[in-house]
């Protein structure tokens, strides 16, 4: 199949969840013998195995750059495609039989959770752009169940996927010292702050050679925090394998690929409870999940229960293999071949 992408980043220079996951398929669908093309404005990754465009912001101003995207995916020539999927800004795109949108959580959700006015009209307008997504013709999928209750004519759910050839295990080593890693901004719904704090304040007292790791993008300075700012993929899974704990304290998660990665690496998660978390993790059996009010407390108890964290490893690594990219590629490639058949 002849199969275009469209998306405003790729991961090499905005690896952010989706940007992430759009490289991950097309690599997948790529290696199942596919010609996939991707539309974006980021550099071609070093290691891509598809066909990447490169397309222009031109001289736009802030405001207009907003909707850059949905106006350059329209003015595309798709002809020589068998399949257009839209991972993001189709708004403006013609609806049809070989159209497959996906939607990795809902602006309202966004909205909802944002922390200033200006951030919740500009999720409340993108949430409208949504609902013309979803009037346009063609197959519509969201990556967790969750989403459903935003975009009610979305049927049909796809996770996201984490390639389990990469992230693994590996040797099973685990710091000498009780370690914490969390991954995202500070003051956003991934409440980066929250954890801080409550580390500082809860958990530091009790463990007092403890270490809370941040990798993002808002440097961060408190007793035994270390910052590390972005990092390459290497460098994360070294994290993920050699940390005690993966806390993930978000106030909403479209679906939560983080907490995938950190279990494929035999990391046991500890989660504050949101709708997309619970689609993967079952609490104290893969995963722990608990309130805000009681991240401190959850986090002390799974650090001094290597029993509890070895039963919740096993557990995570076995259900992670639901999730693996080459299974996710397959259930795509099912759809796209069902609607090839249909367009006959």
């Amino acid at each position: 199949m002849r199969i275009a992408f469209f998306n405003k980043f790729l991961s090499s220079d905005q690896p952010n969840g989706v940007s992430v996951q759009v490289h991950r398929l097309a690599q997948s669908l790529v290696e199942l013998k596919h010609a996939v093309t991707v539309f974006s404005f980021s550099p071609t990754p070093a290691d891509a195995l598809y066909s990447h465009v490169k397309l222009s912001w031109g001289n736009d101003s802030r405001l207009m750059c907003k909707f850059k995207p949905a106006l350059q995916f329209r003015s595309v020539s798709k002809e020589q495609f068998d399949i257009l999927h839209y991972h993001g800004d189709d708004y403006l795109c013609k609806g049809g039989n070989g159209r497959v949108r996906t939607f990795y959580g809902s602006a309202l959700q966004e909205a909802f959770h944002a922390k200033n006015s200006g951030r919740f009209l500009y999720q409340s307008l993108f949430y409208l752009f949504e609902w013309i997504s979803c009037l346009r013709k063609g197959a519509l999928i969201t990556i967790s169940e969750s989403t459903y209750s935003c975009l009610p004519l979305v049927k049909r759910c796809i996770p996201c996927g984490v390639p389990l050839d990469i992230y693994s295990p590996g040797g099973g080593i685990k710091t000498d010292y009780p370690s914490i890693l969390f991954i995202g901004d500070l003051d956003s719904r991934k409440r980066g702050r929250l954890l801080v704090d409550t580390f500082v304040k809860e958990v530091l007292p009790e463990f007092p050679d403890s270490r809370l790791t941040i990798i993002g993008p808002q440097p961060c300075t408190a007793p035994n925090v270390i910052y590390t700012g972005i990092t390459d993929e290497k460098s994360l899974i070294e994290k993920y394998r050699e940390s005690w704990i993966y806390c993930l304290p978000s106030s909403y998660e479209g679906f939560g690929v983080p907490a995938l990665e950190a279990m494929a690496c035999g990391t046991p998660v500890v989660a504050t409870v949101n709708a997309g978390i619970r689609e993967i993790i079952r609490d104290r059996v893969n995963g722990v999940l608990c309130e805000p009010e009681s991240l401190g407390r959850t986090i002390k108890e799974l650090l001094k229960d290597q029993q509890l964290r070895s039963g919740i490893i096993a557990n995570g690594i076995e259900s992670v293999r639901a999730f693996d990219i080459r299974r996710i590629a397959a259930e795509y490639e099912s759809l796209y071949q069902q609607i090839l058949i249909e367009k006959k």
